[in-house]
């Protein structure tokens, strides 16, 4: 399993960052990619906006070479929500599950006559 990965918050505010370097001076892309261990190409994406996320271990010593908690620049993107792909067209895999499976889908969702008994008994 990949571990994963942490998306930029915002390439300006990265920038930025680099300019109010805590050294003083400002940082160039070469000088946080060596501080951080990492290219010069992934620096300048992820301040492009080419590329948006990298591994948590990266984004830490980013933070670091900047002098700014990890948190301050990157998070971690939640998983695509039911019902959307990942390219955010509407799928509705939940109302075809209802569909599915109607006579328990309307006890959940509370259109039904009478008491409820426990969906699942537990030994």
């Amino acid at each position: 399993m990949t571990p994963a990965r942490l998306q930029l918050t915002d390439g300006k505010l990265l920038r930025l960052l680099m300019r109010w370097a805590p050294t003083g001076s400002p940082l160039t892309i070469r000088d946080l990619a060596l501080q951080a261990g990492t290219s010069k190409s992934k620096i300048h994406a992820l301040i492009s906006g080419e590329r948006a996320t990298v591994t948590p271990d990266v984004a830490t010593r980013i933070a670091r070479a900047l002098g700014v908690h990890e948190r301050a620049l990157f998070f971690e993107s939640l998983s695509t929500p039911m019902g959307t792909d990942a390219t955010g067209g509407d799928r509705h895999d939940h109302e075809r599950t209802l569909d599915a499976y109607a006579a328990r889908g309307s006890q959940e969702l509370g259109g039904h006559d009478g008491p409820i008994g426990p969906y699942r008994c537990r030994p």
